[in-house]
């Protein structure tokens, strides 16, 4: 089994999408602030622009969220690996009963204990810079969705006053309507011809008041289509942040388990090697793991269940597909739903 040094241009190429992802997403909520606030209107909402924003900006997140999905599972089954190699040194029978072709291949051959160790440190600097990045995304998109859903509801606030407006110019234009059909019927009954001008003053009045009217409606109308317009285009971007939160909380969990498992069969396998082998030390982020794994006085209790509940969360969450029509292993509760 090769020491995992790839994970580290994926970690790079995950951090740089994950920045882009939030610039996007910061970027096109400043721009539904500015909505929210009645800056411009319909004539000057470049749909087009808006919607490829917010189009690429869920296209990023996308992209951040599959490159964190496949950190994980690609860390999980390198522990998965390691573990296998682990129970090969008392049991060389290990893993020949599964009809994995990699497993197969792993069974070959078995490491020697030091090697293990060291795919296991590198396992666990690739985990520590992950959670690094788990911690930077969800603050930041929790942030991005509260403005958004802030925003949202200012803009929801700003049609809500454009419908009570239309309705009101509405009202006055029936009321425009009834005076025009009670006055027709009074110019077609009056045979005076000094009343008879009067009135038609007065019905030429009605007539240039129901056109402003009109027009003022199509206008109100026009801003309303257009504010709902952007309100259905932001709508689509507040879900997807709140379905990214989600997806961050459900593979933060499972890496937070997972990684009390590598650092479990790290210490198994020390305590199992009489001396190691001079070897490069291990990076602060590793150490700063091991330190809060010994710190914490339940760090490895019923880790087998725990592990258990977090790969059915994050299979339910991310990979729905893969799940068996059955119930949750142990009956563990549902994960807590993410902060929006």
């Amino acid at each position: 089994m090769a020491v995992p040094h790839s994970f580290d241009g994926t970690l790079d190429k995950a951090q740089t999408t994950l920045d882009d992802a939030i610039g996007s997403a910061t970027a096109a909520v400043a721009t539904l602030a500015g909505h929210a606030r009645g800056e411009g209107g319909a004539e000057v909402v470049n749909f087009p622009v808006e919607e490829a924003l917010v189009r690429e900006t869920v296209e990023t997140l996308e992209r951040w969220k599959s490159l964190a999905l496949s950190l994980v599972k690609e860390l999980d089954r390198m522990t998965a690996n390691a573990d296998l190699q682990h129970r090969r040194l008392f049991d060389e029978n290990a893993g020949l009963q599964d009809a994995s072709l990699l497993r197969r291949k792993l069974a070959g051959g078995p490491m020697k204990p030091e090697a293990i160790i060291a795919d296991i440190e590198a396992t666990l600097s690739a985990s520590a810079a992950l959670d690094r990045l788990f911690k930077q995304a969800r603050p930041a998109l929790s942030r991005c969705f509260r403005d958004c859903e802030s925003h949202l509801d200012g803009a929801i606030e700003r049609r809500r006053k454009l419908d009570f407006a239309i309705e009101e110019v509405q009202r006055e234009a029936d009321v425009v309507m009834t005076q025009v059909t009670d006055l027709r019927r009074s110019l077609s009954s009056t045979r005076n011809s000094d009343t008879h001008l009067e009135l038609d003053d007065d019905y030429r009045d009605l007539l240039a008041g129901q056109d402003a009217l009109r027009k003022r409606e199509r206008e109100l109308q026009s801003d309303r289509t257009m504010r709902q317009r952007l309100i259905d285009i932001y709508e689509g971007l507040a879900g997807v942040l709140n379905g990214q939160i989600a997806a961050v909380g459900a593979m933060a969990g499972k890496l937070t388990v997972d990684i009390e498992q590598r650092i479990a069969l790290l210490k198994a396998l020390t305590s199992e090697v009489d001396a190691l082998p001079p070897s490069t030390s291990r990076s602060p982020a590793v150490e700063s793991l091991i330190q809060a794994f010994e710190a914490n006085v339940l760090a490895g209790h019923d880790l087998a269940a725990r592990k258990a509940h977090v790969d059915f969360v994050f299979a339910r969450r991310l990979e729905p597909h893969s799940l068996p029509v059955a119930a949750e292993p142990g009956g563990a509760s549902e994960e807590a739903q993410p902060e929006g």
